[in-house]
């Protein structure tokens, strides 16, 4: 749920969230990429930040378009 609060994130911040090792978010985070939850913004091998795109724009458009 933490996805809905701050849908950016790093690998370091998921491990930090889950209360797991780097190694294990890591693997997370790339299930969640290849299933399209996630998008991968910076195109580094390293030092990636992710996006969750589809929560980001539903919290992000207006009240009225909603309904």
């Amino acid at each position: 749920m933490r996805l809905f609060e701050e849908p950016y994130l790093d690998v370091n911040t998921a491990a930090d969230w889950l209360d797991v090792e780097y190694a294990t978010a890591n693997r997370l985070v790339g299930r969640l990429e290849d299933d399209g939850l996630l998008e991968e913004l910076t195109g580094n091998d390293r030092n990636r930040f992710y996006r969750a795109s589809e929560i980001f724009e539903v919290i992000n458009e207006p009240i009225d378009q909603l309904r």
